[in-house]
């Protein structure tokens, strides 16, 4: 049986397109339970690694997350893509992507800014985008629909106690950030039974000082966590492809998909609670001694959010400001 820490994803999707319908994704919001009950194999893009057809339809302002991404469409071929209205820069290449990308199925996800008060509405957004891929698809049955959740909430609950082995000794962060991006690339079962075998076989490692966390939204190149881990131990990170991610659907419906989003928290959305204080628990808890901010160049959401961050985290614990390209 292949290890969840070294499959190879690339080869991975390339045989699962002889077989399965393939839809690329961007976002932890994107309703990947609904795609899974269709039949469809949701996959996350991270992009390429070398930039050159995405910058002749982006501006240089834009992250590189948007080019890397939009590089990768231009050179596959997916059956289908899903966007989530999260910032302007991904929603404008959801219209760039449409425009310049022939697909069998192309559809963008429209959030409330304040989730907490657009529970109704994000329901019919939700019904919405199953009755538009039904027709693409076929019906997805509500037991369809019950089981995928289920799918992904075992999922979600191991990644879950991944992350509290994080508690009990040192997993190298490099090694969590191929889990959660194979849990985001992988036929979910076939990703749970590897999973399962991982928790089982892992080997904690000592942590060494100081403890951190690290806060973002994604980790283009991993090989930053190695270089920060040449200093200290990630003990945990607030992430929206790490932690943020493990929330699960409660109830086994479009509403409990709706409400697990109401509990995830995004710069593009109003914010319901602190997070600044919900950071402060998890360095309590996870007995962290220093925060690392790693933001992409031009994410002007978390550039936002990160002043606010760093200079309430710093009240406690040292704080480090990286910009990344």
């Amino acid at each position: 049986m292949e290890n969840v820490t070294t499959i190879d994803l690339q080869k991975y999707i390339a045989e699962k397109k002889e077989t399965t319908k393939i839809f690329a994704h961007f976002c932890s919001h994107t309703p990947e339970e609904i795609i899974h009950a269709a039949g469809i194999l949701p996959v996350r893009v991270f992009g390429e690694d070398t930039i050159e057809k995405a910058s002749t339809h982006l501006q240089s302002y834009c992250c590189s997350y948007a080019k890397r991404v939009l590089e990768q469409g231009l050179a596959s071929e997916y059956d289908g893509t899903v966007f989530v209205h999260s910032c302007d820069t991904m929603q404008r290449l959801s219209d760039i992507w449409a425009q310049n990308i022939p697909e069998q199925f192309h559809e963008t996800v429209i959030f409330p800014i304040a989730v907490d008060k657009g529970l109704n509405y994000l329901v019919k957004e939700l019904q919405r985008f199953k009755t538009r891929l039904e027709e693409y698809a076929g019906d997805i049955s509500e037991d369809s629909l019950k089981k995928s959740i289920q799918i992904y909430n075992e999922n979600r609950g191991l990644l879950h106690k991944l992350y509290e082995k994080r508690k009990e000794g040192h997993i190298p962060a490099v090694t969590v950030d191929k889990i959660m991006r194979a849990s985001m690339t992988m036929v979910k079962e076939e990703h749970t039974e590897l999973l399962n075998q991982f928790l089982d076989e892992v080997e904690l490692q000592e942590n060494s000082h100081p403890r951190l966390l690290i806060v973002g939204s994604v980790v283009l190149d991993p090989e930053i966590l190695d270089i920060i881990e040449e200093y200290g131990s990630i003990r945990y990170d607030d992430l929206c492809v790490g932690s943020r991610y493990l929330e699960k659907a409660e109830e086994l419906s479009l509403k409990g998909i709706a409400q697990r989003y109401q509990r995830m928290w995004c710069p593009c959305r109003a914010a319901t609670s602190s997070r600044v204080d919900y950071l402060i628990e998890k360095c309590k808890e996870y007995s962290i001694d220093g925060a690392v901010l790693l933001l992409q160049k031009f994410c002007e959401p978390y550039f936002f959010e990160a002043v606010h961050f760093r200079n309430q985290l710093k009240e406690n614990y040292p704080c480090l400001q990286l910009e990344l390209e």
